[in-house]
């Protein structure tokens, strides 16, 4: 199965798709054979790299005006023919949705046969509601009371907070179940 892997994220610092040392350090580690992955982030086209160390506050009102600025109708005109191209190359598409990720890929509003081949991790996730894929699995740390304002159900949920999906032993122990789970289908 030709496939791609790949993280939507809330942009940290505005317009950039560099991926941040935690995104690399968890693609290393991860199981997926490094020719699959998305080199960048949403939109996945090369723009700068991630600038770190980054300062929280800064990268927090990034994300959040991220946010609000997908709901608008200029953000889906901007971004969906080119993901839509992107994604008509592979037969399964995996994305790892962080935080306000989801509420982006949701704001895309991807014709029924590009999220017919869309499977999301999403960990802590922050949107308005679940994307209509192949599949979704959610993740949430027990002490994420963001992403467990948005979303009250999730697959799993573990002892993490907002900023540590990434880091922890169990994300990368659930994603690689999912990710085994999709490319054997």
């Amino acid at each position: 199965m030709k496939h791609v892997v790949g993280f939507i994220t809330g942009h940290s610092a505005r317009g950039c798709t560099g991926l941040s040392q935690e995104q690399r350090d968890f693609q290393r580690r991860s199981a997926v054979p490094e020719e699959n992955w998305l080199r960048h982030n949403f939109p996945w086209q090369e723009t700068f790299p991630f600038p770190e160390p980054f300062h929280l506050l800064s990268a927090s009102w990034n994300n959040v005006r991220h946010y609000f600025e997908s709901r608008r109708p200029v953000f889906r005109e901007q971004h969906r023919a080119g993901v839509v191209e992107l994604f008509a190359r592979h037969d399964a598409v995996i994305l790892l949705a962080g935080s306000c990720g989801l509420e982006l890929l949701n704001n895309l509003d991807l014709p029924a046969e590009t999220r017919g081949r869309l499977h999301v991790f999403a960990y802590g996730p922050v949107s308005r509601r679940r994307p209509e894929v192949a599949s979704c699995f959610m993740v949430q740390g027990e002490g994420d009371v963001i992403s467990r304002t948005f979303h009250r159900h999730a697959e799993a949920r573990f002892p993490c907070p907002h900023m540590g999906y990434l880091a922890a032993a169990e994300t990368r122990r659930l994603f690689e179940s999912f990710y085994r789970g999709v490319v054997a289908s």
